[in-house]
């Protein structure tokens, strides 16, 4: 029974050193990787909580540059068909004038009504797509369009009071002006000319 106790005690005292001198190092290196797989995971979860702020940041900013450019892109879309009418408003009241004072006839009062109608809407119309382009668009593009609504009063005052149609003077700086508005707004767009080459391409 002595012997038995012996024995006991013995494995007991084999049984702690064992732990204290051989197991010791792997459970504190277990408990120290526990320690640090929990660390890992609690800045993982920052880490991807910040990440998804980052992006929802990002997202809000490219969605409202994006609005933005849709917005300008619209507004000198809009302007440039505007424009568009009102030259052919203009053309056709030149060619009315020019054709009756080749004649020498007058032109009716309902046919030149009718034409002076057409021309005062379609400015009208380039009046409200310039006001909504100074909003959005603003820079040479605004001015350029400013210019040519001021040059077309001009001409349709002068046409209307001295019934003179447009000389080549007037032609030309009508063609400057409208020369204005067209690359004003491309450049407004960022769209180059076909002839112009890419960076990548100039570097070569």
């Amino acid at each position: 029974m002595n012997i038995l106790n012996l024995l006991v005690g013995l494995n007991s005292v084999i049984l702690i050193f064992l732990v204290v001198n051989v197991f010791k190092p792997f459970i504190g290196s277990y408990a120290a990787k526990k320690g640090e797989n929990l660390a890992t995971k609690e800045d993982i979860a920052q880490l991807t909580k910040i990440a998804e702020e980052i992006r929802a940041e990002i997202t809000d900013k490219v969605w409202d540059r994006q609005r933005q450019w849709e917005l300008k892109r619209d507004a000198v879309l809009d302007a440039i068909r505007a424009y568009a009418d009102l030259s052919s408003a203009l053309v056709i009241l030149n060619s009315l004038l020019s054709a009756s004072l080749k004649s020498h006839s007058d032109n009716t009062d309902a046919e030149w009504s009718a034409t002076i109608q057409v021309f005062r809407n379609s400015r009208t119309s380039f009046w409200q797509a310039y006001q909504i382009a100074a909003l959005t668009v603003g820079g040479q593009f605004s001015n350029a369009m400013s210019s040519y609504f001021l040059l077309t009063g001009s001409i349709s005052r002068d046409m209307r009071q001295n019934k003179k149609f447009l000389d080549s003077a007037k032609c030309k700086e009508l063609a400057l002006n409208g020369n204005n508005v067209i690359l004003s707004a491309r450049q407004a767009l960022g769209i180059k000319d076909a002839g112009e080459l890419s960076p990548i391409e100039d570097q070569n």
